[in-house]
């Protein structure tokens, strides 16, 4: 990326398989040349395992080399793109895991506990080596390889894995000196508004609320909060709205109004333009669109402009 250059910061959007909590890309269609300029966030936990190549891994105001035999975990929502050196080809294979979905299935009888976890989980962007996690790294690769060879009891084998996931992860964050930098400190302050609003989004949700469950005042909180994520906190109330509305138009037949209302919106003028403005179209638009897609990728949000800056 070029120097001060303003990017518009792609929301790429998955749709999970019906029954499963993962979403593989694996094979040779993901050798090739990454270009930074394709700054993303997406709807789920990013898993990518690097085989082969080097480069750059943009996240947040960290820039880390990679090479083969790295992995990049990505909590939703955070914006990032991986970048080959000049010329080079890159194999990575990528994993999405409804990370809260799980766990709601997980611990649906201990929700403190649940937040607790994901708290720990979504904490920050990481890139680690294969060598130094072999435990984590061979989880992954065991699901990576499920999904390229799927066998009878598939989707039970891969919760199994899951679950080990979950609970290296767990160590992992709990054994990692995270670098104290300026970016970490304020994003952890803000941490439990993100995972709030996760839960939350259907209901009416005030900024004294997001302040509230951080425990910071509510002009703090909203400097933090423009000063971390580069957007308001009703912007990205909004498009959490928009994504979880992107998810109810792929599988169900909803009218407008009663979608709407079930993300959190109050009225329909205010959610179509809020979905026209973060996804591009109008909610009929997308959904006959993606009704003849395989994936759908190309979705920008004009109001993360400028969120890497």
């Amino acid at each position: 990326m070029e120097p001060g250059r303003e990017e518009i910061v792609e929301f790429r959007f998955y749709e999970m398989p019906i029954g499963r909590y993962d979403l593989a890309f694996t094979g040779d269609d993901w050798k090739t040349t990454y270009r930074a300029g394709e700054l993303h966030f997406h709807n789920y936990f990013e898993i990518g395992y690097c085989h082969e190549g080097e480069g750059i891994v943009y996240m947040g105001k960290d820039k880390p080399k990679y090479t083969g035999g790295m992995i990049s975990l990505i909590p939703a929502n955070f914006a990032h793109a991986a970048d080959s050196i000049e010329g080079g080809v890159c194999f990575w294979e990528w994993l999405f895991v409804d990370v809260i979905g799980f766990l709601e299935e997980c611990y649906k009888d201990e929700p403190q506990y649940k937040q607790q976890v994901l708290e720990k989980l979504t904490r920050a962007p990481l890139l680690i080596s294969v060598e130094e996690y072999p435990a984590l790294a061979g989880v992954i690769r065991a699901i990576l390889e499920e999904n390229r060879n799927p066998k009878s009891l598939s989707k039970e084998v891969v919760n199994g894995y899951l679950y080990i996931f979950v609970q290296e992860l767990l160590r992992l964050n709990e054994s990692i000196a995270y670098t104290n930098t300026e970016w970490n400190l304020h994003t952890d302050k803000i941490r439990a508004a993100l995972i709030y609003v996760d839960m939350h989004y259907s209901e009416e949700i005030k900024i004294e609320q997001l302040a509230e469950v951080c425990n910071i005042s509510v002009p703090y909180f909203r400097k933090l909060f423009v000063k971390c994520m580069k957007v308001t906190p009703l912007e990205y109330v909004n498009i959490v709205r928009i994504q979880k509305a992107c998810g109810f138009l792929l599988k169900e037949d909803i009218p407008v109004n009663l979608l709407a209302w079930k993300v959190g919106f109050t009225s329909v003028s205010t959610f179509e333009r809020n979905f026209k403005k973060v996804v591009g179209e109008t909610p009929k638009q997308w959904k006959l669109k993606g009704m003849g897609e395989k994936e759908y990728v190309t979705y920008q949000t004009k109001v993360l402009k400028g969120w890497t800056k």
